[in-house]
């Protein structure tokens, strides 16, 4: 039975739209709130404005814009760069040409493809992002606008560019980057380890490392992959071997490569070529080794001026430094116009009784090297560098003696100082040989032996110079002195032995030595070196007396002149000699002090002649007057007159006792037959010239050990040391100390106390010394001239000192004084001793 389909009622319809209406503002709802809270960001286009109808949050956040300006209108192509608008716009016409532009309906592609493009920002900035469309379609099913759902893929392009950057970077980089699986096969080979190890990446990967590793450390970078799994990471040294059997030293740092869960599940590693860096440091050492050893070289040289053990410390640094057996260090001399070696260091290489015993009997002195025809000896002939890897089939060989050590490689350096060959490096068995890297690598060494070299060579010249210099300057007893006139200070150097107590080795002010310089000569020494500094005087040019180390005062001769100037003519330097002079003074002191002595004899001598003829001729008128008053007397007899005789009696016999005291001056005769104690003597005198002496006045007696005697009239010598104390006395107004004293001297040939005339030998000086007022040189010359007195009017005749010498010469002896200018004045009687011997005589 066919059923017939029932008819729906009017109200069944009405039921269904209104569910359908229903439906559908649900459905649009749920996906206004679908798109509101999507979270990607979401923007619908209406067409044909092509205005954006629609923007979630996301959206806007992204894009900068807020609901205001989508209610203002936003055209979608401002949302896009140029390349990314062209390539939408491509991608749209593809797929409208096939349907609606042609008039059917429009298809949407199977699948959803993602765009990846540039996005514009309302402020003009741009981010990358991935895009997707959707067409919105009306009820023809044509396409009324657009939906599109992006997403800022910023970190994303970020990491990808970064990834390409290291890629590329593992790509390019000279260092080996390789990552293994945790079974040891490679999984990646970079071109550095391509270039590192010679291998393609092809041929190692899926393969272990055991081709790289040498036999002795196999398996070595497997063993570490169990470190990497626990997570640590491993740096170690090792040495790999390359595809052409090249060894070479390598760093390798290892680490673990881990999944997302931090598995590890691959082992990085980084190796980097470390020969250079090894080379590098070895030669830094080296270079650090050598720079000590030549340091501590100089240092030696500079502080001991010793050649022998500077070289003796330089050559085991250059055999350790070169790798060599053994070596020499020796300086370049001539004789007889050839060349010839002499060793200043050179390694024990003896090998017998005999070679050790020359060894031992060398080394002090050095050895000497003169065979020409040898190795070193063409390095001595050519002046260059030999190189002799084969030293046995060498052509320029000089032979071996018997039981030599073998040579198996040789090198000679010379050392040049200038164009001037002064010294020689020899090294044998280094192994390997020898090269220009090492000839090049020694030049510092080889330099620093040359100045060294040179160094002892101006060093002797400088000593030879000096000894010449100093025995000159010590034959001619000078000293140099140098001044610095800007710093004031000036140095004098005297010849060893002829200091003569002058304590200037050191630097010293000027104004320290013009305070040595005697008070009286100063302004003369300013002066000379005043008028020379002005060029007023060529040179320096003075006499002066100078106070040295031992308190004494001694004649200089200062001789000098400006050895430099400064651009306005200002003196800087000055130089020149100190002669000492004092014995030169001494003796010129000593000649005129025995003309002046000479001269004062010739005078008395004259004045004895004069006054002997005078009083001669005087007494004889004396004794005619004597006489004749004598007769007149008798004849008159007592009275007035009488009284009157007797007054001319008394005159006249005054002037008999002064003719018999001049002519004690002139012809001295004293009867010297009667012994004359003289301690005995000063004693006496002593208590007779107390009774004379003012209060003030003390008089001291200096008792000498022994007994003194002489021959002679103990009268005349009381006299004349009577005279002496009085005059002593009268020279000391103020009062003061007489002291008498007597000692027994040995008059020489150059006695300052004895005149040239009086005989040699032993006399007994007895010295009578005040602490007066001395007197000046112009009365000393006079002092013992008759009638010269320096006493009031009155109070002296002239003839005591006089008639003193006269006794003294009488008993042949003498009378000297000595004065000084308010230091007092001496007088020492001198008689000869005869063959009296003291028990102490001084």
């Amino acid at each position: 039975m066919i059923q017939e389909h029932a008819t729906p009622s009017t109200t069944d319809l009405a039921e269904e739209a209104a569910r359908l209406r229903a439906e559908l503002r649900k459905a649009r709802a749920d996906f206004d709130q679908f798109r509101l809270h999507l979270p990607e960001a979401f923007v619908e286009v209406a067409f044909p404005s092509f205005h954006v109808s629609y923007m979630n949050q996301v959206a806007r956040s992204l894009l900068g814009y807020d609901q205001a300006d989508i209610e203002a209108g936003i055209h979608s192509y401002s949302l896009l760069e140029d390349s990314s608008l062209v390539e939408v716009l491509d991608a749209a016409a593809r797929h409208m040409a096939r349907s609606t532009w042609i008039g059917l309906p429009y298809e949407r592609e199977p699948g959803q493809r993602i765009f990846q493009l540039t996005l514009v920002r309302k402020d003009g900035s741009r981010f990358p992002a991935d895009v997707q469309g959707s067409y919105v379609l009306d009820d023809a099913d044509q396409p009324c606008g657009v939906r599109y759902i992006f997403r800022d893929t910023t970190s994303r392009h970020e990491a990808d560019l970064e990834r390409a950057r290291l890629a590329a970077l593992v790509e390019s980089s000279d260092d080996s980057i390789i990552s293994r699986a945790l079974d040891g096969t490679v999984l990646s080979w970079n071109g550095g380890a391509e270039r590192m190890y010679g291998y393609t990446a092809q041929e190692m990967v899926g393969q272990t490392l055991d081709r790289i590793e040498l036999p002795a450390v196999r398996g070595e970078l497997t063993r570490e992959i169990s470190r990497q799994v626990a997570g640590e990471r491993t740096v170690f040294e090792s040495t790999r071997v390359a595809r052409d059997g090249r060894q070479f030293e390598v760093s390798v740092s290892l680490f673990p490569v881990t999944d997302r869960h931090g598995e590890v599940v691959a082992v990085g590693g980084v190796g980097r070529d470390i020969s250079e860096r090894i080379r590098a440091a070895e030669d830094v050492r080296r270079s650090n080794d050598l720079l000590g050893a030549l340091t501590a070289a100089q240092t030696l040289f500079i502080r001991d001026r010793n050649a022998r053990a500077v070289f003796e410390g330089l050559l085991p640094s250059l055999l350790d430094l070169t790798g060599s057996e053994f070596g020499f260090i020796g300086e370049v001399l001539h004789r007889d116009g050839a060349p010839y070696l002499k060793t200043h260091a050179v390694s024990n290489i003896a090998w017998d009784a005999w070679s050790r015993g020359f060894y031992a009997e060398n080394i002090v002195n050095g050895i000497e090297f003169t065979n020409l025809k040898s190795l070193f000896g063409t390095v001595l002939v050519n002046g260059e560098p030999l190189i002799s890897n084969d030293p046995a089939n060498d052509p320029r060989r000089g032979g071996l003696p018997s039981g030599h050590p073998p040579l198996n490689s040789f090198m000679g350096i010379p050392i040049h100082v200038g164009e001037r060959m002064v010294g020689m490096i020899g090294i044998a068995n280094r192994p390997g040989g020898y090269d220009d890297e090492v000839c090049e690598f020694l030049r510092p060494f080889v330099t620093t032996c040359g100045t060294i070299l040179e160094a002892i060579s101006i060093e002797i010249a400088r000593q030879e110079a000096e000894n010449r210099l100093d025995m000159a300057m010590r034959g001619a007893d000078l000293a140099l002195w140098e001044w610095d006139i800007q710093k004031k200070d000036m140095v004098a150097r005297f010849p060893e032995g002829g200091s003569h107590g002058y304590d200037l080795s050191e630097r010293q002010d000027l104004g320290w030595l013009m305070a040595r310089v005697h008070p009286e000569d100063r302004e003369m020494v300013t002066a000379a070196f005043t008028r020379h500094f002005s060029g007023e005087l060529p040179v320096v040019e003075c006499e002066h007396r100078v106070l040295n180390g031992f308190g004494e005062y001694r004649w200089l001769l200062t001789r000098g002149t400006i050895v430099s100037r400064d651009s306005a003519g200002r003196p800087l330097r000055a130089a020149g000699t100190f002669l000492d002079i004092s014995d030169r003074k001494t003796a010129q002191d000593e000649r005129e002090r025995l003309e002046q002595q000479i001269r004062q004899g010739q005078k008395l001598e004259s004045l004895g002649v004069f006054a002997g003829g005078i009083a001669h001729d005087f007494n004889n008128l004396l004794t005619a007057i004597l006489g004749n008053l004598y007769l007149l007397n008798q004849e008159l007899g007592p009275g007035p007159q009488s009284e009157l005789l007797g007054e001319a009696k008394h005159a006249a016999e005054r002037g008999a006792e002064l003719v018999r005291r001049l002519l004690t001056f002139a012809r001295p005769e004293v009867d010297r037959t009667e012994p004359v104690d003289i301690d005995r003597l000063i004693s006496e005198t002593a208590a007779l010239a107390r009774s004379v002496l003012t209060p003030s006045t003390h008089l001291v007696v200096r008792r000498s050990a022994g007994h003194a005697e002489v021959q002679g009239s103990a009268i005349s010598l009381q006299q004349v040391l009577i005279n002496l104390m009085v005059n002593a006395r009268d020279a000391m107004p103020e009062g003061g100390t007489i002291t008498v004293a007597r000692r027994l001297v040995t008059v020489g040939p150059r006695h300052r106390w004895a005149p040239p005339q009086l005989p040699r030998g032993r006399y007994y000086v007895i010295s009578v010394a005040d602490t007066g007022e001395g007197m000046p040189a112009d009365l000393l010359e006079r002092i013992f001239d008759p009638f010269f007195t320096t006493k009031d009017r009155g109070r002296g005749s002239g003839l005591g000192l006089p008639t003193a010498l006269g006794i003294a010469r009488g008993h042949g002896g003498w009378l000297s004084v000595e004065s000084t200018p308010g230091q007092g004045s001496t007088f020492r009687l001198l008689l000869p001793a005869g063959d009296a011997l003291p028990t102490s005589p001084s």
